[in-house]
């Protein structure tokens, strides 16, 4: 019987360990580790050990096994008791006091919501204009947060401030911070706090501007509701903390996924011009049920989301000892699950690196199981996964069937907490009719 042990670790500098490498280029270490020595492996950042996890198997034993894979308290330090971040019998409260909301019923019920939303954004596009993509994706998705989510409208005066502090909260996880020990200040960490402060201000105004007249099928009047029921075990500061994480985890990794779906649109014309063929097919005003059968916007969605992947990697903590494989994985560690190299490892997919949507014309994301984790997968699965396909979905029908998308220039990506672009993702406008 073999003796099980520790997982290997490539070669590294004395002290800092891997720290330099994964700090210049996180993905890039990530995979010349896994080429080297194998999907499991233990990453020293100054001596502090992450073991990480890079196949579907692994991947699945984690993300079904919540008792033993445990959230980070990282979580908590940057949304405090929000669904985001809390474990047991309270994920279990909050889960479900929240989940009927995110149903794939009360989803559809907002569709035309989201679709004013974005024709009014679209409205303000002129042909010919040089657009920065990722900002203007940030816009449509907060405004489609509040609108549809909290209830309220967001003035253009408000959303400047907000989105930046709702972004700073990215910069916990920031390979260059995220490498050194918690205590070592850094520019990212301030920032970080300030935003998290700024967002838990916004949270709190947006709680009491609401407490008395909100909109009857939102989710900030059920929290209203939950925060005055003394019967609901509901506190002030649990109700502000799922305000604050709505407020970052409602828009972010959509507003990354619609940047990246129009810019990959705007590099690779034939899957583009295929996508638009098909809107042109079902007229002006689509149906909701006509844009669900669109195969080929369903492929450009599915194959934005494994190629940048918003959530790249999935951090936990273990709880206990953990065999995975013929390795053991101590109590008390932290684990990466590599959801970005896994999504672009050859083993799994043909020409990983290229946006190839034509790959899911012979299989789905249900079909390739854990090879595919968007969203995550098994009991904690994004909750609001349904609502970031359809706000995706309605984003690219009204964008291209307008407009037809130059991106002059290639994407990279910086990971954070999430896969944010290293810089502003410039494209140009062109007009579907030539003018």
């Amino acid at each position: 019987m073999q003796r099980e042990t520790a997982p290997p670790s490539p070669p590294s500098f004395p002290v800092v360990g891997h720290a330099p490498s994964f700090a210049r280029d996180p993905f890039g270490f990530v995979s010349d580790a896994v080429e080297s020595v194998g999907d499991r492996f233990v990453m020293d950042l100054c001596g502090r050990d992450i073991y990480v996890l890079a196949g579907p198997s692994d991947i699945e034993t984690a993300l079904l096994d919540r008792e033993s894979f445990a959230k980070l308290d990282d979580f908590r330090i940057a949304f405090g008791d929000a669904l985001l971040s809390v474990e047991g019998e309270q994920w279990q409260r909050q889960r479900h006091a929240m989940e009927e909301f995110f149903s794939p019923r009360r989803i559809r019920d907002h569709a035309e919501t989201i679709r004013t939303v974005t024709e009014r954004q679209v409205e303000g596009w002129e042909a010919g204009e040089r657009l920065e993509l990722d900002r203007e994706m940030r816009q449509l998705a907060l405004r489609n947060l509040f609108e549809v989510v909290l209830g309220q409208s967001l003035s253009a005066e408000e959303f400047d401030d907000l989105a930046e502090s709702a972004h700073a909260l990215n910069l916990w996880f920031k390979p260059t911070s995220w490498a050194l020990p918690q205590w070592v200040p850094t520019p990212a960490r301030y920032r970080f706090r300030r935003g998290a402060a700024e967002l838990r201000e916004w949270a709190e105004s947006l709680l009491a501007d609401a407490g008395s007249d909100p909109a009857e099928d939102s989710l900030l009047s059920a929290l209203v509701s939950l925060r005055d029921d003394p019967s609901s075990a509901f506190d002030r500061e649990e109700i502000i903390d799922q305000v604050v994480g709505m407020l970052f985890a409602g828009h972010e990794t959509t507003a990354l996924a619609m940047t990246y779906a129009l810019h990959q649109l705007g590099r690779n014309p034939e899957p583009a011009e295929r996508v638009a063929a098909e809107i042109d097919a079902i007229g002006a005003e689509p149906s909701l049920a006509e844009i669900r059968d669109l195969a080929s916007l369903d492929a450009v969605v599915d194959e934005t989301l494994r190629l940048f992947p918003p959530v790249h990697g999935i951090p936990r903590v273990t709880t206990t000892d953990v065999t995975v494989g013929e390795h053991t994985i101590p109590a008390d560690s932290e684990v990466l699950l590599a959801v970005w190299n896994m999504h672009r490892d050859g083993r799994f997919y043909d020409d990983p690196a290229q946006f190839r949507p034509d790959r899911w014309a012979d299989t789905t994301p249900r079909e390739r199981g854990y090879e595919y984790v968007p969203f995550g997968a098994g009991p904690r699965i994004c909750i609001g996964r349904h609502f970031a396909r359809l706000e995706m979905k309605l984003a690219l029908v009204t964008v291209l069937a307008r407009y037809r998308i130059e991106a002059p220039e290639p994407v990279s990506v910086s990971p954070q907490m999430t896969a944010q672009p290293s810089g502003p993702v410039p494209v140009v406008l062109r007009r579907r009719d030539g003018s």
